[in-house]
């Protein structure tokens, strides 16, 4: 199988890399108008880098592309692909817009194309553990909270990402860059549709052009709330570079992070086996590798992607209201 990376400065890049190499294909091109990562990736694996994806994909054979570059472009880069029916992966937000994003599912499916939509936790330890001790997913549950906080801005910068911190190119900040996984984790494990959203957002952390902190509260079709907190604010340093915790209850259990695990609680037990430490990877970036390694198989083997636009769509039409409730001063807002 024949690779490409298109526009490879971004940050999460590097995180594919290793599975790349481990994987049985062959990363023929790169590009990156940015002119940051790229050629270094290019020379670790012994291809030409273009500056301009379309050049690439004029001058290189492929069988699929992984996807990258400015949220602004995503929808374009991605069209151009459908265009040369041409498999791909594609890092969420997939566009600025959830109308941008439902323009990109209609063509793709059209086209019978494969995409997928790296919403790495449905392959993390914490959905897994959440669904072994349900018994299966969706779950009835009561309520979740989700806090994700990252490093500061500058950390895009340093990636070769400037653009990150331009909320013309990037369609915001936390919320729409990082809030986009916990959106999507609620709808796997409700197996419910966001109807209501309310949002508080501000820079007052770095005073830049895009939201540093958010605060989401939703409500699912049946009722149940949830809430995601994500910030730009956590002292990143090497041996700790975000801060991740979460809350969820159901019918069944209530499950806590808790160190390098999760507590899980349960309802029905006697007393004295009610609480269970289970060991978690709590760390995300590993996950990335994992959805290479996904990807690639689902490929070959005809299958469907773990993610695909359709849950890229339903997650935008929940940002675009959140944006919404935060120019409004967080009055609720229905998502369309």
């Amino acid at each position: 199988m024949k690779v490409a990376l298109l526009e490879a400065s971004h940050w999460h890049v590097p995180l594919y890399l290793g599975a790349l190499e481990r994987a049985r294909v062959e990363l023929v091109a790169v590009s990156d108008r940015e002119s940051a990562k790229g050629p270094g990736i290019a020379q670790r694996f012994g291809c030409p880098c273009y500056r301009s994806y379309a050049e690439l994909l004029e001058r290189t054979k492929i069988d699929f592309a992984f996807v990258f570059g400015r949220h602004v472009d995503m929808p374009i880069i991605a069209g151009t692909l459908i265009d040369r029916n041409i498999p791909f992966a594609i890092e969420k937000p997939c566009g600025t817009t959830a109308a941008s994003v439902a323009q990109l599912r209609a063509r793709a499916e059209s086209a019978h194309l494969y995409v997928a939509v790296p919403f790495i936790l449905r392959l993390a330890d914490l959905v897994d553990a959440i669904r072994n001790a349900e018994g299966a997913l969706p779950a009835r549950l009561h309520h979740a909270s989700f806090r994700f906080v990252v490093g500061p801005p500058s950390r895009y910068v340093a990636a070769g990402s400037a653009w990150m911190l331009d909320a013309t190119q990037a369609g915001g900040g936390c919320t729409i860059n990082v809030g986009t996984h916990f959106i999507d984790t609620f709808r796997l494990l409700t197996g419910q549709e966001v109807k209501t959203v309310a949002a508080v957002m501000n820079a007052r952390g770095y005073g830049g052009d895009v939201e540093d902190y958010s605060v989401l509260v939703m409500t699912a079709a049946d009722g149940t709330v949830a809430t995601v907190e994500t910030g730009y604010t956590f002292p990143s340093g090497r041996i700790q570079q975000r801060e991740f915790s979460f809350a969820v209850s159901s019918d069944a259990n209530y499950y806590t992070s808790a160190g390098d695990g999760m507590l899980l609680s349960r309802r029905r037990d006697p007393e004295d086996r009610r609480r269970t430490m289970v060991p978690l990877r709590l760390d995300t970036d590993p996950y990335y590798g994992v959805f290479v390694d996904r990807v690639l198989a689902d490929v070959r083997a005809g299958l469907p992607p773990v993610a695909s636009l359709v849950e890229a769509e339903a997650v935008a039409r929940v940002l675009d209201a959140a944006y919404a409730s935060a120019r409004h001063g967080g009055r609720v807002q229905d998502v369309g």
